[in-house]
Formats: structure tokens, sequence, C-alpha cells
């Protein structure tokens, strides 16, 4: 029988993290670039609005020339993630809609720039620290120019899968997602592609104001996601996490903590 974690809205809870809350361990899913970066934005940005924060929009970002910048293993999840669903936090459910269903604009360098709908941990944990939220999306924009075409390619592609050898044909729609230089991007081309991670919280009112935006700029996705990962193990090596069981980063370090050690690393507001 399947256990389910009310705080965060009836998510199932697997026999790992019932194992983990029983034996005072901890576990950290996805954390490096993603999904750090969204928790500690988010936090500030729902900090800066108030008790009248009730939704929070996250767009993920990263400058320079992306499309020679990122591995082949990214290029396969990015492909295989257009076919499965993505969950989000809506009126204080969790919810999955199909990835790049939905496409919103973010301020990044005082330029509008799209985003698509994704997946991230924050719907998870987010609200274990911000129980009055009642909405949690998390979007990618690392190819904003491509956002409204992949939104298509997705609706596609999930109509394609249900079709006898729908399988096969999905591969053949997505394949150009694939194409790039093999291997990952090395030092030097990781050090021109920065990270940027925006937070918007609101009231959750269509067409009203953000009550506060927060931006961040840091390493590389990939380089921020070691040092994230680097900081963490010394860090639990030595002290143990405020929680335990299957966890988010606010929840395990704190906030101040976790702000001083995104500063260490490089992440910072902007």
């Amino acid at each position: 029988m399947e256990a389910f974690d009310l705080a965060v809205g009836l998510r199932p809870v697997g026999a790992g993290e019932l194992a983990a809350r029983e034996t005072g361990a901890v576990m950290l899913p996805a954390l490096g670039y993603d999904y750090v970066p969204g928790f500690l934005a988010g936090s500030l940005a729902l900090d800066q609005a108030g008790e009248a924060a009730r939704a929070l929009d996250i767009g993920y970002f990263a400058d320079g020339p992306l499309r020679r910048g990122i591995s082949q293993g990214t290029r396969a999840t990015m492909r295989d993630g257009l076919t499965l669903p993505s969950p989000r936090r809506h009126r204080r459910r969790l919810v999955e809609g199909r990835t790049a269903s939905r496409v919103r604009d973010f301020s990044v360098h005082g330029r509008r720039r799209k985003a698509f709908l994704g997946s991230g941990t924050e719907v998870l944990f987010l609200p274990g620290t911000f129980p009055a939220l009642e909405d949690i999306t998390v979007y990618n924009g690392w190819f904003p120019e491509f956002s409204r075409p992949l939104s298509l390619l997705s609706a596609v592609a999930n109509t394609a899968t249900r079709l006898p050898g729908g399988r096969a044909l999905t591969g053949l729609l997505t394949r150009p997602l694939l194409l790039g230089p093999p291997g990952g991007p090395d030092a030097a081309l990781r050090a021109q592609i920065p990270s940027y991670v925006v937070a918007v919280a609101s009231s959750g009112v269509p067409g009203s104001a953000p009550l506060a935006e927060v931006h961040l700029e840091g390493p590389n996705p990939y380089s921020l996601t070691g040092k994230l990962m680097a900081w963490a193990a010394e860090h639990l090596s030595t002290r143990p996490a405020l929680a335990p069981g299957v966890i988010g980063p606010t929840e395990a370090f704190g906030p101040d903590t976790l702000r001083r050690a995104c500063a260490e690393v490089g992440l910072r507001t902007v």
C-alpha cells in the first residue's frame, strides 16, 4: 500500500523515503543547478512578497553558446522528457501536465524570454516551508526561441506515442534534439555559459502584477552542480541535516545556510 505525504499535496512516499525517515538518514534529490537555484530564488521572492503570495513561477535559463554547451546526456534527457509528464502544484494539489504544454515570459537581463513547462523538485518541497502557496510552476528557458515550437512538438510526440508503432515515430520526430557535438563542454566553453534563474511570486490572480521578483546568476550549470554537490557532501559529513528523510535543500540546511552556501559557490542575486 502506498503512503502519502500530506504536506506536499498527497505526494507518494516510497519505501526508500520511509526507511530514510526511520533511520534518520537524509536524501537530497536533484541537488545541483537542477534545482537548488529555484529553491533559493523562490524562497527569497516569497519572503519579499509576504503573506499575500499564493503563486510562484520559476524559470531556468543559461546564457552564451548553449547549443554547443550541453552534453549528449542532457540532450537525451531533454528529448525523453518531452513525452514524460511535468508535475506542478495547482490549487494546493500536485498535478501532472504535458511537458512544454505551457509557455511563459520572464525578464532576463532586462529582456523578455520565453520558457516552457518543465519538471522541478520545488513543487514537491517548497510547500513544506511556505504552506500558503497554492501554485508552483517550473519552466525551462534554455532555448527561448524554440519554446513555442517545442510545445507543438511535445503535443505531436505525446499523441504519436499512443499510436501503433508510436514509439518509433516519436523517436524519429524528436531525433533533431539529439544533434550536437559529442561529449560535454570543456572548461573554456563552460566559462562562457553562466546560469540564470528567475522566481516570480504573485497573488495568483490572473493579470495581477508580481509581488516580488528575484534574479540569480551563477556559474555554468554543470560547474554549479559539481560545486553544490561537493559543498553538501562536505557539510553533511560534519553536521547532520535539520530533518531526516527525502527532503529539499531548504529543509535540509535551513534558508540562511543555503543562502551562504550558494554565495560561496558563486550563485548570487543580480
